[in-house]
């Protein structure tokens, strides 16, 4: 099966850099594109509490993914992938969904919740409800 774009979603975490190396498999095997997705995520609750601190990514920044994209832009040459880092602020599922949207995406690849109570997680709940393509959720 011939793959155009394989979008997935970075933070820094251990399931998100799972996540980008089987998405990098993929995209290696199908001579596809990987469109990493850094999301800086702000709550709702933002804009009815000024002393709320938004939750921002483990590593890097929005505007150019800090360290972070580095990190990905080394691995997809390492890997001999092509591909990109888009950074974007907002809803975490929302935007990866928009991303691979924009991209006519063949699939997207997320990690699942860090947090071992929330077996699955929310951003990926979420995408399997909202996405119009498949979504791998690596464990």
């Amino acid at each position: 099966m011939a793959m155009g774009n394989v979008v997935v979603g970075v933070d820094g975490s251990t399931t998100s850099w799972r996540a980008f190396s089987l998405a990098v498999a993929v995209a290696k095997n199908h001579g596809a594109r990987v469109r990493a997705c850094l999301v800086c995520h702000t709550p709702a609750s933002l804009g009815m509490a000024p002393f709320v601190t938004p939750m921002v990514p483990l590593v890097g920044e929005c505007d150019d993914g800090g360290e972070l994209g580095k990190q990905v832009r080394q691995e997809l040459a390492l890997a001999g992938v092509e591909g990109d880092l888009s950074c974007r602020e907002g809803d975490i599922a929302q935007e990866l969904e928009v991303l691979a949207e924009s991209c006519r995406a063949d699939m997207i690849v997320v990690g699942r919740s860090r947090h071992p109570a929330l077996h699955l997680g929310g951003v990926p709940r979420r995408l399997l409800a909202m996405a119009r393509r498949p979504v791998l959720v690596v464990p």
